[in-house]
């Protein structure tokens, strides 16, 4: 479950990529902005879209990412510097990279795409300002249009193929909350795709190119689907990829995994204690406690980290501690209703915290506690028997990760798993993007991925 900052709100307090990947592979909570499919990209920029390799052991790949305003962008990812930023274009062949996310000067790479004989996008020549110039060579990754189905739902998204017949392992990533496409996931799908993995990425129920009805944490009100409770839904749409997966002679169907960020990891170890034929499972920030007790630490965390008092922090906690309470008990709604009336007057919304200023009824708020707030990840987690990897930012302020980090740990090892690795990154955010920089991911998450997946599935 998350509550991001909007994009615009995070690149202005932040200028770096920590913001823009907290919003997108997080959702936006409070307002979601994105469920169409976004325009296509122009053909220049396509054409420099792929995964290429400077030297033995250092990648780096460019890709398509959508923003929260459901602009188009280049992200430029180096898997060897942990840089992940943006691209801007310069010319129908060139582009240049700033010192973060959201700036483009003072330049400090320019990327300039090579055409081979044919006339077909080859190679890169990235032109660092300081230092010498590289050769990055294009890698044929393969891209396939996938569609499933599960319940009222057609689920469209797209298969990353590393070269080679396979049979290939295989990873699925599952988005935060909110109405995230196959767009939405960063420098990750490419990533894994580097490793030599078969990468699906989708479009969530209901956003850009998938039908169905959206239900995740963050639709509020979920009592158009009655029998179901969050995140069962969610669940049962990555079971479906899992299963696309499975029938195909490409992908090995014992090596299939998932990861998934914020809201995505916690589903990736759902999924996992489901369905013993998942492979692995790597939680990047999933909240690991009852989904109540994440709310209540992100009022006060998300709070402090865009600098507002302690007293306007500590109002937030009340105003959060007395929603729970009627929640979960019914009593004192009519003051939680002046509470909200004060909020607003008082022009105090950031009080408001994920959809508590949409509540109508004490019956509604009663249902999105039976349905929705009282979930706890805890009890399944005893049920998975694959490796699990949690990477956890020591900085995160939408998912405790002292908290998150030893419940998972706890959890598995007492219910016998004999492969759990956690690791929590110093002065790393919700993202693990470095903190408080912002210009790249902490040092070593790549690696650790990398490393911790490499020993675990077989790559042909």
């Amino acid at each position: 479950m998350d509550a991001a900052l909007p994009f615009t709100e995070g690149v202005r307090r932040t200028g770096s990529v920590l913001a823009v990947l907290l919003a997108c592979l997080c959702g936006p909570l409070l307002r979601p902005v994105q469920a169409g499919p976004p325009a296509e990209l122009p053909p220049a920029d396509r054409a420099l879209v792929g995964n290429y390799v400077i030297s033995p052991g250092h990648a780096v790949s460019i890709d398509r990412f959508v923003l929260d305003s459901g602009e188009n962008a280049l992200l430029f990812s180096d898997y060897g510097t942990g840089v992940v930023r943006r691209l801007f274009p310069a010319s129908r062949t060139d582009w240049e990279m700033g010192p973060g996310f959201a700036t483009w000067t003072p330049v400090e790479l320019r990327i300039h795409l090579e055409r081979d004989a044919q006339g077909n996008p080859a190679d890169l020549t990235l032109r660092p300002v300081a230092g010498e110039a590289q050769t990055a060579r294009r890698v044929y990754v393969r891209e396939q249009a996938l569609h499933f189905a599960s319940a009222d739902a057609k689920l469209s998204g797209t298969l990353y193929l590393p070269p080679g017949k396979g049979p290939h392992p295989a990873i699925i990533l599952l988005h935060g909350s909110g109405p995230l496409t196959r767009h939405s996931f960063g420098p990750y799908p490419r990533f894994f795709a580097s490793l030599g993995l078969a990468v699906l990425v989708y479009d969530k129920r209901g956003t850009g190119a998938s039908t169905g009805l959206r239900v995740d944490a963050s639709s509020g009100d979920l009592r158009t689907r009655p029998g179901q409770s969050y995140p069962d839904g969610l669940v049962n749409d990555a079971l479906a990829a899992l299963r696309a997966l499975q029938a195909r002679d490409d992908i090995n169907p014992t090596q299939i995994g998932f990861w998934g960020s914020s809201e995505g990891g916690m589903l990736a170890t759902q999924v996992a204690a489901r369905d013993h034929s998942v492979a692995f499972a790597i939680d990047s920030s999933g909240f690991m406690d009852p989904l109540w007790q994440t709310l209540d630490y992100q009022v006060g965390a998300t709070l402090r980290a865009k600098g507002y008092t302690a007293d306007e922090i500590q109002r937030a906690r009340d105003f959060s501690t007395l929603w729970m309470q009627v929640a979960h008990t019914g009593e004192d709604y009519d003051r939680f209703i002046a509470a909200r009336r004060k909020a607003v007057a008082d022009k105090e919304p950031w009080l408001l915290s994920y959809v508590s200023d949409t509540f109508a009824s004490r019956d509604q708020m009663r249902w999105a506690w039976d349905h929705i707030l009282a979930f706890s990840p805890l009890p399944a987690l005893k049920q998975v028997r694959c490796p699990v990897l949690g990477v956890f930012g020591e900085q995160d302020a939408l998912t405790n990760a002292a908290v998150a980090s030893a419940n998972l740990q706890r959890t598995l090892t007492e219910a016998g798993n004999p492969d759990v690795t956690v690791r929590v990154f110093a002065n790393a955010g919700h993202s693990l993007e470095e903190r408080p920089s912002g210009a790249r991911m902490a040092t070593g998450v790549f690696e650790t991925l990398a490393d911790w997946l490499l020993s675990r599935v077989q790559v042909p």
